[in-house]
């Protein structure tokens, strides 16, 4: 009798647990909603039509339960740069970092995603893996041709995501048509033999990478693996812990560009932006969180992302310095 009470208490704080982030979700969603700030990114055109008010959100727990809130059941979105989270993750299991490495570095730059003043500043090689340019160059070092190099990204992208994706073709022809700050980084990197071959080549899979398509599930997803060592809610292995570890790290110094210090001073997470409005965010130990919405700052981070992101972890302890609050919470969830 007193083991099957004790298990039965456990149920029941799981589901006052899982009662509390849920509504906590729902208000932050809310909250949110009531700001109308920022700017759809209209340099990538595709981008500029998308629905202003579309706001999701989701939180995936490191034992699979989903959370969603908001627009979710109707509001799908590129990745744009958080995508570069796979390619990272991808490279890092197949090449190993101390290769990696050697190709850029990783600091944060303290300036913006598409700087070519970085290409000087860490000169030549790019500041870290998550800016444009490291991205660019992870790109042009994908094996095999064309078609391959796109079956690879996808081929990442479905396990981390948790199923199949494919490229926004809309958004990709977009990119292609307006992505001469990015050809200039391309350009600037061959000049300097930072990288080598066809430049049309390597932002092929760049543009097409960042217009993979997903919707607030999927995104929770990648941030659960992260959260949970590289593990899959029912323990398999998609990532190595190491793997995890570094992408993490980045995310925390590196993710969100210029923004990424005080983003992490508010909420204790991990993240990465991309310009479409979607940011990824980990909450180690317990979860993945993502949140959609397309109005963004002047640094590419997604106005509402950040208030829903802010009011998740002061409303349930979840920043990363606040240990037993989050332990309490994420236990029997």
């Amino acid at each position: 009798m007193e083991k099957s009470s004790c298990k039965e208490k456990l149920r029941m704080l799981a589901a006052t647990n899982l009662t509390r982030i849920q509504a906590v979700l729902d208000e932050a969603v809310n909250l949110a909603r009531a700001n109308g700030e920022g700017q759809l990114a209209s340099y990538i055109p595709e981008l500029a039509a998308a629905p202003p008010e579309l706001t999701s959100a989701a939180i995936m727990l490191c034992d699979g339960t989903r959370l969603v809130a908001g627009d979710f059941d109707r509001h799908r979105f590129t990745m744009q740069s958080v995508a570069k989270l796979i390619l990272l993750a991808g490279f890092l299991e197949e090449v190993g970092e101390k290769e990696i490495f050697s190709w850029l570095n990783a600091e944060p730059s303290g300036l913006p995603f598409s700087s070519a003043t970085q290409l000087d500043i860490f000169g030549p090689t790019p500041a870290n893996p998550l800016v444009n340019a490291g991205a660019i160059l992870l790109c042009n070092r994908l094996p095999g041709k064309q078609n391959e190099q796109i079956a690879w990204l996808e081929r990442w992208g479905e396990r981390l995501l948790g199923s199949k994706v494919a490229a926004n073709q809309r958004v990709f022809k977009s990119e292609w048509e307006t992505g001469d700050r990015n050809r200039a980084l391309a350009y600037l990197m061959k000049s300097n033999r930072v990288i080598s071959g066809e430049v049309e080549k390597t932002l092929t899979a760049y543009f097409h990478l960042c217009s993979l398509e997903a919707n607030i599930s999927q995104a929770a997803h990648l941030g659960a693996v992260l959260a949970n060592g590289g593990k899959s809610a029912d323990g398999v292995t998609l990532l190595s812990e190491r793997t995890a570890a570094i992408v993490v790290s980045i995310m925390a110094t590196s993710g969100l560009y210029d923004e990424s210090g005080i983003h992490l001073v508010r909420t204790g997470f991990p993240a990465k932006s991309g310009v479409s409005g979607l940011i990824v965010a980990v909450a180690t130990g317990c979860g993945g969180i993502a949140v959609c919405s397309p109005r963004v700052n002047n640094k590419g981070g997604s106005v509402r992302g950040h208030i829903i992101l802010e009011h998740i972890s002061r409303q349930l302890g979840w920043h990363f310095a606040f240990h037993q609050q989050r332990k309490e919470l994420c236990q029997a969830s």
